[in-house]
């Protein structure tokens, strides 16, 4: 029985049950060939993100459903301190031009914006479900930031690498604070003049972090400045393509389509988790978005929402119990309050709407 593994979680020892080829068709390991530690440091850098590994049935087992992660008050009342620093932050660098370290340092605390990032479940499922009231650019912000530091995580970045990330995820809006209030805050459809100011922030925001005492950490600065560019030279300000865009760049890309789509706003209605990662995919096969960042953000988010309540779209509420997770587009077993096991991907007249929070599952 052939198993899809992450390249992360290959381990020597382990029979490739399918030929190994980078993205040009060029055989690297051959089939029914015992992974060494050679053959693995050999896959490195090559453009390959999993392999199928030859496993016998009693090896294999569905990746099992993590313990119930809800929210709750504690972590809600964290997020509210956050929200409250990372609007002092923003908004006293509009004011003063200046950036507060010792608002950053303090927002940065073990207690405060890194403990969001501690349960990848819990956020995700705060994120689609939190009532954003007050400033939306600083909501958005600051679970940008939340994504960030799950996904440093995600994909191993050492600890210095990780609060990097999720200080460029915390600031990537913050150019917006230069952009008129009644641009951010227009219902309808921006016209072009418009689009092309706020479409600048990227900028703005670049520019002032040049001038605090960030100006040195130019992971942070690219991050901010990147973020809307798009691997294809779609994207914005400067239309780059490919290795041209910083990792961070394309990493907050991701996250700052996840958290928009998975936002109630007066346009337009959250969406599940799997309606995005559908969109997400479509992007990484159109060229749009980095394929190694893209492929682990899905994959890593399927892991953390397995165990979950869903609300679907017939009305019933219904809990994760089984998903595939050698397939991002994937969707998940789910056992209803019922006890009917129901297999989403063979049941095209019903979807995921939503993450369910504590009090919606009960």
């Amino acid at each position: 029985m052939l198993k899809s593994y992450d390249v992360t979680e290959l381990r020597a020892g382990m029979m490739v049950g399918r030929a190994v080829k980078d993205l040009d068709g060029k055989t690297l390991i051959q089939e029914n060939v015992r992974l060494t530690s050679e053959l693995l440091d050999s896959l490195r850098g090559k453009n390959v993100f999993s392999v199928y590994i030859d496993v016998t049935p009693e090896d294999y087992s569905p990746t099992a459903a993590a313990e119930e992660h809800l929210l709750d008050h504690e972590y809600l009342n964290c997020y509210n301190t956050c929200f409250n620093a990372t609007q002092n932050l923003y908004y006293g660098f509009a004011n003063t031009g200046k950036l507060d370290k010792n608002g950053l340092a303090e927002l940065l605390r073990a207690d405060n914006v890194t403990e969001l990032c501690g349960d990848g479940a819990k956020a995700v499922t705060q994120i689609h479900n939190m009532k954003r009231t007050g400033d939306y650019v600083i909501h958005h912000a600051l679970n940008v930031g939340i994504l960030a530091g799950i996904m440093a995580q995600w994909v191993g970045y050492r600890h210095a690498q990780v609060g990097e990330l999720l200080m460029a995820g915390l600031l990537s809006e913050v150019g917006k604070m230069k952009v008129p209030k009644a641009i951010l805050n227009k219902t309808g459809k921006l016209d072009p003049e418009e689009f092309a100011e706020v479409q600048k922030h990227v900028v703005y925001g670049y520019a002032m972090l040049k001038e605090s005492p960030l100006q040195n950490l130019k992971s942070v600065l690219l991050g901010v400045l990147h973020h809307h560019e798009r691997c294809d030279g779609s994207g914005y300000p400067s239309k780059l393509k490919g290795d041209k865009i910083s990792d961070f760049g394309k990493i907050i890309a991701i996250l700052d389509i996840y958290d928009a789509m998975a936002t109630n706003r007066s346009y337009a209605k959250r969406n599940s988790p799997f309606d995005i990662i559908k969109v997400l995919y479509g992007d990484v096969l159109a060229g749009k978005l980095d394929t190694r960042f893209g492929i682990a953000f899905m994959k890593k988010l399927l892991q953390a929402i397995n165990g979950s309540w869903v609300g679907l779209s017939d009305g019933q509420r219904a809990k994760i119990v089984y998903l595939d997770d050698s397939r991002v587009t994937s969707l998940p077993v789910v056992q209803t309050t019922k006890d009917e096991f129901i297999d989403l991907n063979r049941r095209h007249d019903l979807k995921v709407d939503a993450l369910l929070t504590a009090q919606e599952a009960s």
